[in-house]
């Protein structure tokens, strides 16, 4: 695949030129602003990564992003995913929470399937192949392959590829189970 960075995250933001912070908040805001004026799914993440991409491939961006703002992203991921849980009863929480483990198994032992002839067949390394097919939201496989040193472009493919699938078949299906 392509070269590993030496460190999981970024230098530190004292360490990365002022352009390059300005360059990576301009690709974050105006991604997500391009997004969502498109209607794209999933405006947040998409928006900000294509931008942010076409900078980096043209040579704009010339660094990964530094470390508190990779921490940062983390930070108000789980805050987002904590605030999910406004109004729910305790029963409630105990079922979800039970749906979620019992969900989570078996998407884990599909993962590990699909994870294991990736690997066996050489098609891509252990790590890249377990980020790529984790069962997870994009945002946090994307995080995880940063700090880990994952490539990037296979993770966020497989993850962009797997959102397309699911939103182009999940009609289609829903619609033949109906009849």
């Amino acid at each position: 695949m392509g070269r590993r960075p030496s460190c999981s995250t970024g230098k530190a933001a004292t360490e990365t030129p002022p352009l390059q912070l300005a360059l990576f908040v301009f690709a974050g805001l105006g991604g997500w602003w391009l997004a969502a004026k498109l209607k794209l799914l999933g405006a947040t993440i998409i928006g900000p990564m294509i931008l942010t991409t076409i900078l980096s491939l043209s040579g704009i961006i010339t660094q990964r992003p530094p470390a508190e703002m990779i921490w940062a992203s983390q930070f108000f991921i789980a805050i987002g995913v904590g605030a999910k849980y406004v109004g729910l009863t305790w029963d409630e929480f105990k079922r979800y929470v039970f749906a979620g483990v019992v969900n989570g198994l078996q998407l884990a032992l599909l993962s590990l399937i699909f994870i294991e002839v990736i690997v066996v067949f050489g098609v891509a390394p252990g790590l890249d192949a377990f980020l790529a097919f984790l069962p997870g939201g994009q945002s946090e496989m994307v995080v995880l392959a940063i700090i880990a040193g994952g490539d990037l472009t296979y993770v966020v493919l497989h993850h962009i590829l797997r959102i397309v699938m699911i939103v182009s078949f999940a009609p289609v299906l829903l619609r033949w189970l109906g009849r």
